[in-house]
């Protein structure tokens, strides 16, 4: 299977080799988007426009090539995202204004709703037969537009004078995105509207899921919430999950904030009461980040940060608490999610690990906004909630401009700052040496960003371990070292998988913006890094360059206090080097 994998990424065609035409075009478009496995047609494409520059025939194909991308979304979606079952059965909505005037309808939520309202039809206000549940669905209105946090449970007082739980009011922006292209709302319609949202009550849901969806918990807060539920004390919770008591009080302590109440009954009635509903509503960002939920035991579940403006920040936190402190930031196509091999070492050498998603990649909050510096002033909040008062600092590849911004801004905070085949800037290409994927990537990005929106939509729609798995070769087709060493450790090749996949499971948003700061050039303030600066880097590096490397250091102003450079090596040289990296951060 791999040789396969191999063959498919070795034999896409090169930039400039053959230019697209409207039939060549289409049918990569269309492969793609409608088949599970299909990947090389439309890289091949999207060489092939790259290697165009201002061809005059490139620009005329991509009029049309930018008309059926858009039916190859919608395409993509219904056959890659929507479930064989009509979805629109298993819930009901509305949609309400402002003026909690009725934007959209759905015909079971009339049902629902009609014996204790008003009749209810699009364009005309809600109301309700009885004053106690106006009243109640205004103030769970006001408090969700006011940005109350996660979906808020809607309890009305029943025809017969009996409470239930009908559904959730949420804001209309925080619904999941296949449920708001479906509603086909006008961008007027959707400003500071909320939504009802009613699961089928007879659909099957796992507790666990339901609570992480619905209110944001952790999955180790949902966890225990589950298992408190169903009757097992604090203490036998704990026992059962392999936690110290100590560690399910605090997680009790945030499920409490979570939830507003503050007694363990109240939780479980909260809950119970939640259990007789199937949930359907999931974060803003969707509810890919199921398929990554800890598999193995000890593996390292998300935690988060909230900042000022309310954005998360996520990371996983490996290695011993009263360890060596070090910080990473993961690369532009990685998440959070490391190699367990590196964990393990991590831990073997003492080092307190700390992996850090950067806006809009994984399951941080995107920043419209971001730039190096804005994410610097991110990451102070991020050390301060935390608790860390000095420490070591790691970038690799496309962080490391982030991670010299984060230097610059804390000063003598960090107390080294080592980048692993870091890039300092876009991919560069000769004749002798096309530009491969990455290349093509922002070629294509800084004429026609539409394309590289529409083809990541695309790509996070039918989203599969099968299909990013040879991905991950073609990213890196132009070192060879790093194919080989790919191949040749399948649980590496695993790892990067799933990290890719997380990386856009929620969002692609982060990756094109990252990359936009690229074309718009490395320019850094670098006057306020007090910190020794450790360059390391691969030999053979395909991805990166040596003399590439080296060119972009000059061009931003950076001597290092040290370089490295690793004989034979790839990209990938860190793979192989743990133990030497861990032992130079801890000397520091």
């Amino acid at each position: 299977m791999e040789d396969e994998e191999l063959q498919r990424a070795a034999s896409a065609r090169q930039p400039g080799s053959v230019r697209p035409d409207i039939a060549m075009a289409l049918d990569a478009v269309y492969a793609y988007a409608t088949d599970p496995d299909n990947w090389e047609e439309m890289t091949s494409l999207l060489d092939g426009i790259g290697a165009g520059g201002d061809d005059e025939n490139i620009g005329a194909l991509m009029d049309d090539v930018r008309v059926h991308l858009g039916r190859a979304e919608e395409l993509a979606r219904r056959l890659h995202e929507t479930p064989p079952e009509d979805r629109a059965s298993s819930y009901c909505h509305m949609i309400l204004g402002r003026d909690l005037r009725i934007a959209d309808l759905s015909e079971a939520a009339r049902v629902m709703l009609g014996p204790l309202c008003k009749p209810l039809h699009s364009g005309e206000r809600l109301v309700f037969n009885d004053p106690e549940n106006a009243a109640r669905f205004r103030a769970l209105a006001a408090s969700v537009a006011e940005g109350a946090a996660g979906p808020a449970l809607l309890r009305l007082v029943l025809e017969d004078g009996e409470e239930a739980v009908l559904g959730y009011i949420v804001a209309e922006a925080n619904l999941p995105e296949p449920l708001r292209r479906r509603l086909s709302l006008p961008p007027e319609a959707r400003k500071g509207a909320i939504a009802f949202v009613a699961p089928d009550r007879d659909a099957a849901a796992d507790a666990s899921r339901m609570y992480r969806e619905t209110f944001g918990l952790t999955p180790a807060e949902a966890r225990l919430a589950a298992r408190l539920k169903d009757g097992l004390s604090l203490k036998e919770a704990a026992a059962e999950l392999g936690i110290s008591v100590n560690t399910a009080r605090n997680q009790i302590r945030s499920v409490f904030e979570k939830l507003g109440v503050n007694r363990q009954s109240d939780l479980i009635r909260h809950l119970t009461e939640l259990s007789q509903l199937a949930s359907y509503i999931r974060t803003a960002s969707g509810g890919i980040a199921d398929h990554f939920e800890p598999s193995a035991p000890g593996e390292v579940p998300l935690d988060f940060v909230t900042l000022p403006d309310g954005r998360k920040l996520a990371y996983r936190d490996y290695g011993p608490k009263g360890g060596v402190p070090v910080v990473m930031f993961p690369s532009s196509v990685s998440s959070s999610y490391l190699w367990p091999v590196e964990t393990q070492q991590a831990v073997s050498h003492g080092v307190r690990l700390i992996a850090v998603e950067r806006p809009g990649t994984g399951a941080s909050t995107a920043d419209p906004d971001l730039t190096f510096e804005s994410f610097a002033r991110d990451f102070a909040f991020f050390v301060d909630e935390i608790g860390l008062e000095r420490f070591r600092l790691v970038a690799r590849s496309s962080a490391s401009p982030f991670a010299l911004a984060a230097a610059a801004h804390l000063g003598a905070r960090v107390q080294l700052l080592m980048l692993t085949s870091p890039r300092l800037g876009v991919p560069e290409g000769s004749r002798t040496k096309p530009l491969g994927m990455l290349g093509a990537f922002f070629n294509n990005l800084r004429r026609y960003p539409w394309l590289l929106d529409s083809t990541l939509y695309i790509l996070r729609a039918k989203m599969s371990r099968a299909f990013i798995r040879p991905l991950v070769l073609k990213f890196f087709e132009q070192s060879p070292a790093d194919v080989a060493f790919i191949r040749a450790t399948p649980s590496l090749h695993e790892a990067m998988v799933r990290a890719t996949m997380e990386t856009v499971a929620h969002t692609y948003a982060g990756l094109l913006r990252e990359s936009q700061l690229y074309l718009d050039g490395v320019s850094l303030d670098l006057a306020g890094i007090t910190a020794p600066i450790i360059v390391w880097h691969g030999e053979e590096d395909g991805v990166v360059p040596l003399d590439e490397l080296r060119r972009r250091l000059k061009e931003v102003g950076l001597e290092p206090d040290e370089m490295r450079v690793f004989p034979g090596a790839g990209h990938c040289f860190i793979n192989k080097h743990y133990p030497e990296i861990f032992e130079r951060l801890i000397r520091g």
